[in-house]
């Protein structure tokens, strides 16, 4: 298979960082779509070697969004290492009754497996697949992002040269004062931190939906209490995720490069959830929330 993406990547990380371009998601995905189109995935699917321990890739998404939902897995049946699986979660009440679009049922002719659940919002990404699976690792993805060819190659090998750590593309840079975390807005957002810096710290903050491994093994059970996130952290599996990390004393890894420069497909739905968050501080109150329920020392981590 190529590495077309790939390219891609790189060439937009390096127009951001030397040119300042930014907002050509939507060039680079139509330039994508059509050579998905056009050009065979030989090669492409999940792997059928065993694993000691399965890789297994686990999304989710919203009727509003499942005509591109494509594209996302797409991306993941490309890879360069096959994963064990790949798992698309969708809500039983927001699918009831809806067929799916052929291109994803063509890809599920292809290693794609579709599983239908209760509505945990956007914890469907990884409750089901890490439940089922305790013993994995689960890395996780957004269904509005088209990933690189070699994602899950390089979180596989961060992780050998990181092992017990969760390793992730993307991760802000939490701050405090005094003994207690700055808002949200304050952090240093990823795209602002030096490419590829970042040794093993509770202080990464990981974004999830950038392509996230989690050795669920490591991780405390804790993970899986759903009427307790669902009630502090409804709207912000990050928060929940990154606490959960810190309580189970794994660190998060960053990966070097430029996988976390996302290359986003077109959509609304993700980023009014993301003005809803940060533009009412909503994910202060919930880190708030889950920093209280776990009654975490700030000045212990970080």
């Amino acid at each position: 298979m190529g590495s077309m993406v790939s390219l891609l990547y790189e060439i937009k990380d390096y127009l951001y960082r030397k040119m300042g371009i930014v907002d050509i998601d939507q060039d680079l995905e139509k330039v994508i779509t059509t050579y998905y189109k056009m050009v065979p995935a030989v090669g492409s699917g999940i792997t059928k070697k065993k694993r000691g321990r399965e890789v297994i890739l686990s999304l989710t998404t919203i009727p509003d969004r499942i005509t591109k939902t494509w594209i996302t897995i797409e991306s993941l049946l490309r890879q360069s290492c096959k994963p064990d699986k790949i798992i698309l979660w969708l809500a039983e009440d927001e699918f009831r009754g809806m067929e799916l679009p052929d291109a994803i049922k063509r890809q599920m002719q292809r290693g794609l497996t579709v599983r239908y659940c209760e509505n945990l919002r956007s914890y469907k990404k990884f409750y089901g697949t890490m439940s089922e699976n305790p013993e994995a690792f689960v890395v996780t993805a957004d269904d509005d992002i088209i990933y690189p060819e070699k994602m899950l190659e390089v979180l596989l090998k961060t992780y050998q040269e990181n092992p017990e750590c969760v390793v992730c593309n993307r991760s802000h840079w939490m701050r405090k004062s005094h003994g207690k975390l700055l808002p949200y807005c304050r952090w240093i957002h990823w795209i602002d931190r030096k490419r590829g810096q970042s040794e093993p710290l509770y202080q990464n903050f990981l974004t999830s939906g950038g392509g996230t491994l989690f050795p669920v093994f490591l991780l405390d059970q804790r993970i899986l209490q759903k009427d307790v996130f669902m009630q502090l952290a409804p709207l912000a599996d990050d928060v929940w995720l990154n606490f959960i990390c810190w309580i189970s004393g794994v660190k998060v890894k960053n990966t070097v490069g430029a996988l976390g420069n996302v290359i986003f497909i077109e959509s609304s739905a993700q980023k009014g959830l993301l003005r809803e968050n940060v533009g009412k501080s909503k994910n202060d109150i919930q880190i708030e929330a889950v920093l209280d329920y776990f009654h975490i020392d700030i000045d212990d981590y970080i």
